[in-house]
């Protein structure tokens, strides 16, 4: 009988996976994977880059903050975009870190932001919630894993 997969192990499993997803969308677009301690610098050759789990300054609190995406793309995004990835397939605490990842996507963050929220374990109203956030700062779109999709289909990645 196959073992079974507990709690944070689990969303950290389904989140690997939707990071997974983006990381498969900008390779078909042709960009190019960097080590996050090579990505600013490699920015100079003019071509479309992304790393993941990159250091891009502090937090709220003042601690080292981490996002899962940044891309640069010379026309596109040549100020550079974050894309975050919030997976939640049953029930637990992601959606109550939305205000947290709010406060420092237009406090701290110093470029446009989209968030990847998928999954069905939501509870009713924070979803929503955090979509109504978009347009306000530095977040520019909360998207599902379709609505990404078509995002990317219509060359704005």
């Amino acid at each position: 009988m196959p073992e079974m997969i507990q709690g944070g192990t689990q969303a950290n499993y389904t989140g690997t996976v939707l990071e997974k997803f983006v990381a498969s969308r900008l390779d078909e677009r042709g960009y190019t994977y960097v080590p996050s301690v090579r990505f600013f610098a490699a920015r100079a050759l003019k071509q479309p880059i992304y790393t993941r789990r990159c250091e891009i300054g502090k937090n709220i609190y003042n601690l080292k903050q981490i996002c899962d995406f940044v891309v640069y793309h010379p026309e596109k995004w040549p100020d550079n975009l974050i894309i975050e990835c919030k997976w939640q397939q049953s029930g637990g605490s992601v959606d109550e870190k939305f205000p947290y990842l709010v406060l420092n996507i237009n406090m701290k963050y110093e470029t446009p932001t989209i968030i990847l929220l998928d999954g069905a374990g939501f509870r009713r109203g924070a979803g929503a919630w955090l979509r109504q956030q978009a347009g306000n700062g530095n977040l520019k779109q909360v998207l599902d894993m379709s609505q990404f999709t078509t995002w990317v289909n219509k060359g704005n990645l």
